[in-house]
C-alpha cells in the first residue's frame, strides 16, 4: 500500500526472466525501487486500472525509472491531464501527468513475455474507463471490485449501475480466481459470490 490514500500497487514478473509489469504506482518510495532491483525485474509495461490521482500519483517516477510504456483505457486518458477528472483537486492538489503510450479499449491482451500475459476487461462505473487485468488465475481489479464490496460511484463519471454489471462480469470467471483490488486485501471470485452483498 501506498501514496495518499493507500492504494494498493502491485508488481508482476516472471521468474524465468524477471520481466515484468507495474499496476497503479499510487506512489513512489526507495522500496519500490529496492524491491525492483533485489528481484532484478524489467518493468516492461505500467499497467493502470483507472485514472484516479491516488492510483497514479507516482506515475511520473515510476516512468522515469523504468521507462516502461503506460497503458490506460481511452475513456480515461483524460486523468492524467486533468486535476478535475483526477480528483487530486478534491485533495487539494492540482496534479498532471505524462500522457498514456497504449490506450485500451478493452478485450486486449497485453504480452509480457511467452509465459505472461494480461486480458483487459472494460469494467465502468466507479470511472467510465475502468478496467480489471487478468492473467492465468490472477485478477486485478483496481477499484471495481474490493473484499466483500465495490467501488464507489459518487465521483465525476461514476456509474452505480455500471459498476453492478461489471462486477457481475467478473463473476463469471473461476471460482479460484484471486482476486487483487485497488485497497485492503485479496480476495476470491468464490469468496465474493458467497459475501459479497454487491453481487447477491
Amino acid at each position: 500500500m501506498i501514496g495518499p490514500l493507500m492504494a494498493n500497487c502491485y508488481i508482476v514478473w516472471s521468474d524465468s526472466d524477471h520481466t515484468g509489469i507495474m499496476i497503479d504506482p499510487g506512489g513512489w518510495s526507495d522500496t519500490i525501487e529496492k524491491d525492483i532491483q533485489q528481484e532484478q525485474i524489467q518493468i516492461k509495461k505500467i499497467l493502470l486500472t483507472h485514472g484516479h490521482y491516488d492510483h497514479i500519483a507516482g506515475l511520473s517516477e515510476a516512468v522515469n525509472y523504468t521507462k516502461a510504456k503506460v497503458y490506460i483505457h481511452e475513456q480515461d486518458a483524460e486523468c492524467l491531464s486533468s486535476p478535475g477528472r483526477n480528483i487530486s483537486l478534491m485533495l487539494g492538489q492540482s496534479k498532471v501527468f505524462p500522457p498514456a503510450n497504449v490506450y485500451l479499449q478493452g478485450k486486449e491482451k497485453i504480452e509480457v513475455n511467452a509465459e505472461l500475459t494480461f486480458s483487459v476487461l472494460h469494467t465502468p462505473g466507479h470511472t467510465p474507463g475502468g478496467v480489471c487485468y487478468i492473467s492465468n488465475n490472477m485478477m486485478f481489479t483496481g477499484d471495481t471490485l474490493f473484499l466483500g464490496s465495490v467501488g464507489r460511484t459518487d465521483f465525476p463519471g461514476g456509474s452505480y449501475s455500471e459498476i453492478i454489471q461489471s462486477v457481475k462480469q467478473l463473476m463469471e470467471y473461476p471460482e479460484d480466481t484471486v482476486v487483487y483490488p485497488g485497497h485492503g486485501e485479496k480476495t476470491t471470485i468464490h469468496f465474493e459470490k458467497m459475501n459479497n452483498p454487491y453481487v447477491q
